[in-house]
């Protein structure tokens, strides 16, 4: 496919980080004249693998052909150019807990009566139907992408060190359920293996790039019983349990058991682990399929993998979590809502979604129940690894976490995860970095107003406790 950079988009975006527009597989030529174009804006090119994928049919079925807007590298904050840009796109791909943002500019069309009056979304599994698409008593996206933490290891490298871990710690070297055995085997299995004086495989490797790492240090610390907040919005992140959370993953880069200096994004953080550099790292559900794929992702691990949920503390408390995802929006400036409805309809579907969570080809997990129970060997070698993979799954949904979904929530989470940062490269202690993400998410709480970040709040962790309860 050829690639083209109009002028005007590459000016706006090597600003923030440089975008491509590209073509449609199908030029427009005198016969196809008559087809609709819909102009969709997205995180990264991987995020519309499944409009590729379908862009055919969608253009026989509907008339419709698309146009993709993305930048050079997944980004987390396209919204820089987006919010600035005065270019009007017709369907958004964007993280659910970016709603908020997007609503607070009048940007999104509620599609309440379009969902309303398909009945095939009833069997969206709760926790993305409520936790991604639905925000101020409104949906405003359709579940594209319903993303998931696990835990990875490998399988070779345990079985090999099993019976010296044993001997050293008593107890039989098993995926860790807990965060403090997570670090203990992280610094176990880093090793020299040829004795050259150089590490040869790392015990884990975590998300240190801007704009998620937030996620890696919640998990541990809603795990162990942290809150956000408490019921007056006054932050809880700087407590004691907080600085403890943080001071943990700090001593784990620092005792020498991740790639030193290392800033991993996404990209980074999988192809670290498929290329056999570590023994085993926390992301999205998506790398179990990516851990056969020879090809793409270059994968050097194929059948050494093994996975199983996230570790936690605190029996009662949530572990993992459905961070980011996808969902699939409408512009409310857009001429061409109803065109745009039938696309997400049409990807959203029974069918063709499943097909779509279970391709190489695209990043795009599980999110009707439906999926949970598919039949065949989708993106891996046979079925039993599927029906792992699945159950998996399930398990993890269960007593889970999610993005923050009230106003300014993604604002309150890049906050932390500006300071964490500083935190993890040594420029601030862990106290130091929580206590002024505390005083940043005060002002953040101030300038929507104390009461309503209280109510929302309050909603939103109800809302999580109840769809999260399988």
């Amino acid at each position: 496919m050829i690639k083209h950079v109009y002028a005007v988009v590459l000016l706006l975006f090597i600003f923030v980080t440089g975008c491509e527009k590209d073509e449609p597989v199908k030029k427009v030529e005198k016969e196809s004249q008559n087809l609709t174009t819909l102009k969709v804006i997205a995180d990264s090119e991987e995020a519309l693998a499944a409009f590729r994928m379908e862009e055919d049919n969608i253009q026989k079925k509907f008339g419709i052909q698309l146009e993709y807007y993305f930048p050079n590298r997944m980004n987390d904050n396209v919204e820089d150019f987006l919010f600035a840009s005065k270019e009007t796109y017709d369907l958004y791909i964007l993280f659910p807990g970016k709603i908020p943002q997007y609503v607070e500019r009048d940007m999104l069309l509620p599609l309440d009566p379009y969902i309303q009056s398909d009945p095939s979304y009833e069997e969206i599994i709760p926790i993305y139907r409520n936790m991604y698409m639905h925000y101020n008593d409104h949906d405003y996206g359709v579940v594209y992408d319903g993303d998931a933490h696990f835990l990875f290891y490998r399988t070779d490298i345990f079985e090999k060190y099993s019976k010296e871990y044993e001997e050293q710690f008593g107890t039989p070297l098993l995926p860790p359920k807990t965060w403090e055995e997570y670090d203990k085997i992280a610094k176990f299995l880093t090793r020299d293996e040829d004795g050259d004086g150089k590490i040869d495989i790392y015990g884990t490797a975590t998300f240190t790039g801007d704009a998620k790492r937030y996620i890696w240090f919640a998990e541990r610390y809603l795990s162990m019983g942290g809150k956000y907040f408490d019921e007056n919005m006054n932050p809880q992140i700087q407590s004691k349990l907080g600085v403890e959370s943080l001071q943990s993953w700090i001593d784990l880069r620092n005792s020498g058991a991740t790639p030193p200096n290392a800033m991993y994004d996404w990209i980074d953080l999988n192809n670290v682990f498929l290329q056999g550099k570590v023994a085993m790292v926390v992301q999205w559900g998506d790398t179990s399929r990516f851990s056969f794929d020879e090809g793409k992702w270059d994968s050097q691990i194929a059948n050494k993998v093994d996975w199983t949920v996230v570790p936690g503390d605190d029996p009662n408390s949530p572990r993992g979590g459905v961070w980011i995802g996808r969902v699939l929006g409408i512009s409310s400036e857009t001429a061409k809502q109803e065109e745009a409805w039938k696309v997400i309809q049409y990807l959203t579907s029974k069918d063709v979604s499943s097909k779509l969570v279970t391709s190489l080809q695209t990043i795009n997990d599980p999110y009707r129940e439906s999926h949970l129970s598919l039949k065949g060997k989708g993106a891996f070698p046979n079925e039993e690894v599927q029906e792992k993979f699945l159950s998996v799954l399930e398990e993890s949904l269960a007593h889970t976490n999610a993005d923050l979904m009230l106003p300014g929530g993604w604002e309150y989470m890049q906050a932390l995860d500006e300071k964490i940062g500083l935190a993890l490269i040594g420029q601030l202690t862990a106290q130091e970095a929580l206590d002024q993400t505390a005083i940043e998410w005060n002002r953040i709480t101030e300038s929507y107003g104390r009461e309503q970040q209280k109510i929302y709040y309050q909603k939103w962790l109800a809302k999580l406790e109840e769809v999260s309860n399988r």
